[in-house]
């Protein structure tokens, strides 16, 4: 059932409730108005039959006026005047009024018990019955109430007609927003509603096309993202593959012509020959082990979990600091960071990482400062600066920095990029607050 027949009809019983409980309320007042009525009429009946009585001694036609006073009833709508003799025969009966039509169950609805007045007379030995009689007021009140139904039932259906249209206009744009929310749930975020109508369709319509805005943007960064993530997948196979190629591929050739070697002066009897290039086999071996570490740290950084953020963010610059010497490196760390949470020392890590990356191979610094400070409500700070000569990575917004977003957003921290002092070089600044998750025991 649609929501606008579902309104309707709900709609439509209430009034049919009300019709009922209406003309049962004035049934109910009907038959209590009948009812006093007809006793006013039995004991207006019953004062008109005495005051003939206290006359009728003196007549000299007691059974003429008898008669005469059953007479007088002729036309009564309300009661009847039967004139019994002694021994019960009915000797003059008056004339009811003309009744219209009506229903035996409505006549019994209407109804209430009234019995009949027995009024002996003084003379004769006769008695004078008034019986009320219900059919000419109860056909009246059947008249007015089929007049009634009409009226109501004309009323009921000009009202639901009224009311179906009504609804049908006022709900007519939630057609509109079920085939935007089927193209939302495909995938479309270009939908757009007109919000018509009442003002909490109005609303409606202005959220969901709040809400399409807000998919559309995070689309578009859904998919910047996975265009920076699959970059950086990129450099990061270019960086392993050139320290591959031009650290641990010489390395392999040597050992392998140091292998070939021991063979040769082992079968020449060269016994010292052979152990020298057997220390020189392991000391590129050793050489390896190293490299393949450092990679393995730059992958996974284990430190960061075992020792601390510290000696994590100590192994970055060292790593960096071997590389490019001739940089200046001012590293300030906290004394004590255990109170730092595990998502909170991975997202500072990750920015300090690519902080210092972007500076070494995009800016030319001379000097890059990082620092990490806590503060005494738990919240962190971390701030990676350089002296560069500018541009690149941070100023054009590419090369890792959605990245670096997107890991300060999930810690529920805020990332800054700003421009050095006199237009030279950058700072990245993440601030990262002191949340549960963002502190080890749930407490700064």
């Amino acid at each position: 059932m649609s929501l606008r027949l579902r309104v309707v009809a709900a709609i439509a019983l209430v009034l049919l409730l009300s019709a009922a409980v209406g003309a049962s309320l004035a049934g109910w007042r009907a038959r209590q108005a009948l009812h006093e009525e007809f006793a006013a009429a039995l004991t207006g009946g019953r004062q008109t039959v005495q005051s003939a009585y206290e006359d009728l001694p003196r007549s000299d036609h007691q059974d003429r006026d008898l008669r005469q006073l059953i007479a007088t009833f002729d036309g009564n709508r309300h009661v009847v005047a039967t004139l019994l003799d002694q021994t019960g025969r009915a000797i003059a009966v008056s004339r009811a009024s003309p009744a219209a039509p009506s229903p035996a169950w409505f006549g019994k609805l209407l109804r209430t018990p009234l019995p009949a007045e027995r009024l002996p007379a003084p003379v004769r030995g006769g008695v004078v019955v008034l019986t009320p009689v219900w059919a000419g007021d109860v056909g009246a009140v059947w008249e007015s109430f089929v007049d009634l139904v009409l009226v109501l039932s004309g009323a009921f259906v000009v009202g639901s007609v009224l009311v179906w249209l009504t609804v049908g206009r006022a709900l007519r744009p939630l057609a509109t927003y079920s085939v935007a929310f089927q193209r939302i749930g495909s995938g479309d975020y270009a939908a757009h509603v007109r919000a018509a109508g009442p003002k909490e369709l109005v609303r409606l319509g202005l959220g969901v096309n709040e809400m399409t805005q807000r998919l559309a943007a995070m689309q578009a960064r859904n998919q910047a993202l996975e265009k920076q993530m699959l970059t950086l997948q990129d450099e990061e196979r270019a960086d392993l593959a050139r320290d591959l190629h031009d650290e641990i591929g010489p390395h392999l050739f040597a050992v392998n012509v140091d292998a070939a070697m021991v063979g040769q002066l082992v079968s020449a009897g060269s016994a010292e020959g052979a152990q020298a290039r057997v220390k020189a086999i392991q000391a590129s071996v050793a050489h390896m082990q190293r490299l393949v570490r450092d990679i393995l740290a730059r992958l996974r950084p284990t430190q960061l979990f075992e020792l601390g953020l510290a000696a994590a963010v100590a192994d970055l610059v060292a790593f960096w600091r071997g590389r490019h010497p001739e940089i200046a490196f001012d590293v300030r760390l906290p004394d004590d960071d255990s109170g730092i949470g595990e998502t909170a020392r991975e997202a500072i890590y990750r920015v300090v990482q690519e902080g210092l990356n972007n500076a070494v191979r995009h800016g030319r610094p001379r000097r890059i400062a990082v620092v990490v400070t806590v503060a005494a409500d738990g919240s962190v700070t971390a701030r990676v600066s350089d002296d560069g000569a500018g541009g690149g990575e941070q100023g054009e917004g590419g090369f890792g920095l959605v990245g670096m977003r997107e890991r300060v957003a999930a810690a529920q921290g805020r990332l800054t990029i700003e421009r050095g002092e006199a237009g030279g070089g950058w700072s990245v600044i993440a601030r990262l607050p002191g949340l549960p998750d963002n502190i080890i025991g749930g407490a700064p």
